[in-house]
C-alpha cells in the first residue's frame, strides 16, 4: 500500500465555507465541489499526478483499485490502494496542492473522454426478464461478457473510435455498438442480445 500525504498549509477556503467533514454518500454540504467528477492531471516531482474522481470513489493513477474518500470544503483524505491526506484550493479553473515543504503542485482538468474504458462494466440486459450482467474490457482489445452471477464467459474484441464503441464476439461475430456517455460514465447500447432494448452499462471499480 502506497502512502501519499500532502498535509497543507491553505487557510483561504477555510475561512469561507464550513469545516464539516462530506462522505460520498452524503451528498454535498457546501456549494462548491469542484473533486466529485473528472480527472486532474499535474507533476509532482517530475512525477506524474493522476487524480480522478467518480462521484463515489477515485483512482490514483497506478493503482490497480479505486480509493474511498471523504471531501471537506478545503480536504481530503483518501484511503485504499493508495492514501492520501491533502488540502485543496481550485483557483481559475486549476487544483492546487500545498505540501509542508512549500511546494505547490498545479494540476489542470482533463476531459472525461480521456478515462480509459478498460475494466469491468455492470448492467442490465433489457429482455422480457431484465438479467444482470458484466462486461469486461482489456487494454489488448480484448473483451468479454457473462450473465451474473455463474453465466458463461462470451469472449470477443473491442475497438474504440471516439464515442463509438464496436464490439465482436466469438463463435459467429456478433457485433455490439455502443455509445460511451463520458459525464455519466456509462456505455449505452441500443440493442445487444437477439430481442433486447437500450441497454447501460456502468463503469464498476468494486
Amino acid at each position: 500500500m502506497k502512502t501519499f500525504f500532502i498535509p497543507v498549509m491553505l487557510a483561504a477556503l477555510a475561512a469561507a465555507t464550513p469545516k464539516q467533514g462530506v462522505s460520498q454518500n452524503d451528498g454535498p454540504a457546501f456549494d462548491d465541489a469542484p473533486l466529485r467528477t473528472g480527472r486532474w492531471v499535474g507533476l509532482r516531482r517530475i512525477r506524474a499526478l493522476w487524480l480522478e474522481f467518480y462521484s463515489d470513489t477515485m483512482l490514483v493513477a497506478n493503482d490497480r483499485y479505486a480509493l474511498e474518500y471523504r471531501l471537506t470544503p478545503d480536504s481530503l483524505i483518501a484511503w485504499g490502494d493508495t492514501t492520501i491526506v491533502a488540502s485543496y484550493e481550485v483557483s481559475h479553473g486549476w487544483l492546487l496542492l500545498y505540501t509542508p515543504e512549500g511546494e505547490v503542485i498545479t494540476m489542470s482538468p482533463q476531459t472525461a473522454l480521456a478515462r480509459p474504458l478498460t475494466g469491468r462494466w455492470l448492467g442490465d440486459i433489457a429482455v422480457e426478464e431484465r438479467s444482470s450482467a458484466q462486461l469486461q474490457l482489456s487494454a489488448d482489445g480484448a473483451a468479454g461478457w457473462r450473465y451474473l452471477s455463474s453465466g458463461e464467459w462470451i469472449v470477443g474484441e473491442w475497438d474504440r473510435s471516439t464515442r463509438n464503441i464496436t464490439f465482436v464476439w466469438e463463435p459467429d461475430s456478433t457485433e455490439w455498438l455502443g455509445f460511451y456517455d463520458p459525464g455519466g460514465n456509462a456505455i449505452l447500447f441500443e440493442t445487444t442480445v437477439e430481442g433486447s432494448s437500450t441497454t447501460i452499462f456502468r463503469r464498476w471499480f468494486r
